[in-house]
């Protein structure tokens, strides 16, 4: 009696000691260490297979690499349109500041469409360019 007793008991303390240990987590290192001295194979998620990850990162890296040639991009065409604008208001100040003159004060000589027409022309060759 006594010896049924205690098999009794120590099923009993073997069973909760095994529920309890099913309900830590093993520490992953420990994990692998047991499934490769046992031969097992762990199953993986598709994201933590071997070629996933790596794609990953190049994947970003390409999307980062032409988000950053586009805007450089970008930026060049920004600052080639700003310095024609300013070239362009140059020009035009310019333009303005020769037409208000009186015709004798610039036409002594025949010197006033020698300075316009020049000046005009090159300012159709920039506009058409710029179309």
């Amino acid at each position: 009696m006594r010896k049924q007793n205690i098999e009794q008991q120590v099923s009993a303390e073997l069973t909760d000691y095994f529920e309890q240990a099913r309900k830590v987590k093993c520490p992953p290192s420990m994990q692998r260490k047991l499934f490769v001295r046992l031969g097992i194979t762990p199953r993986k998620n598709w994201w933590q297979s071997s070629w996933f990850q790596p794609v990953l990162a190049f994947s970003f890296v390409a999307v980062f690499s032409l988000g950053l040639v586009w805007h450089q991009n970008q930026q060049f065409q920004q600052q080639q349109l700003a310095d024609a604008e300013r070239d362009m208001q140059i020009a035009m100040h310019y333009m303005q500041k020769v037409s208000t003159k009186t015709l004798e004060d610039v036409n002594t000589h025949g010197i006033k469409p020698a300075i316009i027409v020049p000046v005009s022309k090159s300012m159709s060759q920039m506009a058409m360019t710029q179309i």
